[in-house]
């Protein structure tokens, strides 16, 4: 038998364009990042804030949740989870 040759996985994220795909589709890495866009810009949301902000959400599914997700300004997201964070609150 001859040698197997793996990718690795940052070779993989680079074929497949990352680790996966939310059910409304947007793409996110190895570490739960998930790359959020929309008409009004894009946003780097981590796994942790992603959580966060799908339970501000109503829906039957998550796709639902995502789908009014999309329709919210990226600079309204941001402020959301600055405010989530603000350890003053």
């Amino acid at each position: 038998m001859g040698d197997i040759n793996e990718l690795k996985d940052d070779q993989v994220a680079e074929i497949s364009g990352g680790a996966g795909k939310t059910s409304f589709g947007y793409t996110y890495d190895n570490n739960g990042t998930v790359a959020f866009s929309n008409n009004t810009g894009s946003l780097a949301i981590s796994a942790a804030d992603w959580k966060w902000l799908m339970t501000l959400y109503q829906g039957p599914t998550m796709r639902d949740k995502e789908a009014q997700l999309s329709t919210v300004p990226v600079k309204d997201i941001e402020a959301m989870i600055n405010d989530h964070h603000n350890p003053f609150k």
